[in-house]
């Protein structure tokens, strides 16, 4: 700044000698342009400084979509997609082709990149209630927003919360000096009514009051705050939490994108109209930078928080993972593999591509780096990275650790392992006893297409140990195979109600196939009765002395899964008299864990006939984040000794 002010000083000066001999209108025209410059110092030097502040002090903007693709980006390989103003984004600074998410739905994705740790360190392994008054991620919890308010930044979120519906969990209290959005999972975007499960209620608020815009679009609303804030803060340090509730369920693009797509397949039709929507809005946003003069002086970090959704409610799919299996829900590459971009004009390489392994655990500490900040909380689990993304030089090798519910992964170098994995997207079918444990070799075989388990035991034993490493594991997670000696085999059963179709196990015999279920709800062993009891007749084939008969029920409260409230077992040798109930009231726990428990009932009796009776619950305890919900019963196998 000190050479500034002596150029145009020594400017200055030599204009006013150069002329000092010429003509009256020359000595005229050079202090008109000496007073111009005198005049414009005091501007000119508050610029310099301006832009010395900023440069030490970017803004950092997080644009975070909800459900988007891995592959649903032009830049990333979609061809039948709108994202111009993504792709701008991504020729502006750095692609990852690699980048994973913290987890495999909301709640735990977004608790990563905020305090930059696991789901089960930030408290949030699992999604949180988005009923008022369950809390979600604990206060004590430092984020990346309470990291920068405390170095002179001011502080938004605008947009999806999902961590938490209390005021010491809600976005005010976790670092942001101002929050607008929705704090549950999902609203209408014009009710803003979240409508998931009832009953329906209205959620939007801003600055932990309840506020009311009904019929206005969430997504414009979310714009027209970020750029209030953004024009209020444009000559300080500002950081924007900008969580866009797009392409999450309900589908509801602008008019513009529905035409645009209006030829393409449901349900790809809406979902890709909903991405345009979002990459418009997007747009919006860089160019209000723009105009601004800011753009060059603010860093943006643009991600998915997972895969896309093949749930019910987006017409069972829409999204694309390109070449990998799995999606939300899924450890497999589809549900945690996600687009991101890193940007930031004239500081940062422009359209580079990092291949290296990047998790969301890193942008906390990275984005400290980039703006100068030395003090982050010791227990930061990600890396900076900020040397890979300027330099493209590779991180320190580490592993990396997913849990969710009973499925969990651990990836090392190129090698990948899966416990009790999930595929909605159905590409190639899991066997239920050989694929519980699902071994890749990324560098090979990215799309995980086959299970190299049986081939190198080996390697299976070694990454079963490192992930046993993880402060967050279990031995408990590791599955086995139970050998089981039913002697109920094969015989004949039926049920008074069938189960839902989607945990079926081909109907009743799923309960006599002498294949036990495991810790996962989605393994395949499982019947699973939606607020309906399990009702089961068997017919042995003929009378034989039966010593118990032992029933097994999963425990998984986080999915509303509940053991009985009881079990009711008669039992006939002709199938028409059959003997007075015997009732086993358990307990069964109801315990906060994912666990199998066994409702075992001894006879030593002659029986041909069984008749089971299991009482579902019904409803959620009070304890629980969702309390009065219908209640899941969960069984396999009924075992006869």
């Amino acid at each position: 700044m000190r050479n500034i002010k002596s150029l145009i000083l020594n400017l200055t000066l030599s204009s006013v000698a150069w002329h000092e001999s010429g003509d009256l209108r020359q000595r005229r025209w050079s202090l008109s342009l000496s007073l111009c410059l005198c005049l414009s110092l005091p501007l000119i030097l508050s610029s310099c400084s301006s832009d010395r502040a900023d440069n030490d002090k970017p803004n950092v903007i997080i644009i975070l979509t909800d459900d988007q693709g891995s592959v649903d980006i032009n830049t990333y390989g979609a061809t039948d997609l709108a994202t111009p103003n993504l792709d701008r984004l991504a020729s502006e600074g750095i692609r990852f082709t690699r980048f994973y998410s913290g987890s495999a739905i909301c709640s735990p994705s977004r608790a990563c990149i905020l305090t930059g740790t696991s789901p089960y360190s930030a408290g949030v392994p699992g999604n949180v209630s988005s009923r008022p008054g369950n809390p979600g991620m604990p206060g004590s919890r430092i984020t990346i927003a309470e990291i920068l308010k405390k170095e002179g930044y001011k502080t938004a979120h605008i947009g999806k919360w999902h961590l938490g519906y209390t005021e010491e969990t809600m976005p005010l209290a976790q670092g942001f000096d101002y929050s607008f959005g929705h704090m549950g999972g999902c609203i209408d975007n014009y009710s803003h009514f979240f409508y998931w499960n009832g009953p329906n209620r209205h959620d939007l608020w801003e600055n932990g009051k309840e506020t009311f815009r009904e019929g206005e679009f969430f997504p414009a609303l979310m714009y027209e705050k970020a750029e209030e804030f953004i024009t209020d803060n444009k000559n300080q340090p500002f950081f924007l939490y900008y969580a866009i509730n797009i392409p999450h369920y309900p589908l509801q693009p602008t008019e513009k994108w529905r035409e645009h797509y209006k030829d393409l397949e449901m349900p790809r039709r809406d979902y890709a109209a909903f991405l345009s929507t979002a990459d418009e809005y997007i747009g919006k946003l860089t160019k209000l930078l723009d105009n601004l003069g800011i753009r060059n002086n603010t860093l943006i970090i643009f991600l998915s928080d997972h895969g896309h959704s093949y749930e019910t409610r987006t017409f069972g799919g829409g999204g694309s993972a390109g070449p990998f299996r799995g999606g939300k829900t899924s450890l497999f590459e589809g549900g945690i593999r996600v687009p991101a971009i890193i940007s930031w004009p004239g500081k940062i390489p422009e359209g580079k591509v990092r291949n290296q392994s990047c998790h969301s655990i890193d942008l906390l500490p990275t984005i400290a780096s980039f703006c100068n900040i030395n003090d982050i909380p010791e227990n930061i689990e990600g890396k900076d990275i900020s040397d890979l993304v300027v330099n493209n030089k590779d991180i320190e090798k580490r592993t990396l650790y997913w849990k969710l519910g009973s499925q969990w992964a651990v990836m090392k170098n190129e090698w990948k392992l899966i416990g009790l994995p999930v595929d909605p997207s159905g590409k190639i079918p899991l066997d239920k006893i050989n694929d519980r444990m699902f071994l890749s070799n990324l560098q090979t075989d990215s799309t995980e297409s086959k299970n190299l388990l049986l081939k190198y035991p080996d390697k299976v034993k070694e990454m079963t140990d490192e992930y046993l490493k993880w402060n967050h594991a279990s031995k408990d997670d590791i599955p086995v195979n139970i050998e089981l000696d039913n002697k109920a085999h094969g015989a004949r059963i039926s049920l008074q109600k069938d189960p839902s179709f989607k945990y079926y196990d081909g109907g009743a015999s799923g309960l006599l196939d002498n294949i036990a279920g495991s810790r996962s709800f989605n393994d395949g062993c499982w019947l699973g009765f939606e607020y309906d009891d399990l009702d089961a007749e068997i017919d042995l084939g003929k009378t034989r002395i039966i010593n118990s008969v032992e029933i097994r029920f999963l425990n998984n409260p986080d999915n509303w899964i509940f053991g009985p409230a009881y079990v009711v077992i008669n039992y006939s040798t002709d199938g028409k008299n059959f003997s007075k109930p015997v009732r086993l009231n358990g307990p069964f726990g109801h315990e906060k864990t994912i666990n199998i428990q066994k409702a075992v009932i001894n006879l030593e009796k002659n029986v041909r006939y069984l008749r089971i009776f299991a009482a579902n619950i019904k409803k959620n305890p009070a304890w629980h984040k969702e309390p009065g919900g219908k209640a899941w019963l969960f069984c396999d196998e009924i075992i006869v000794n």
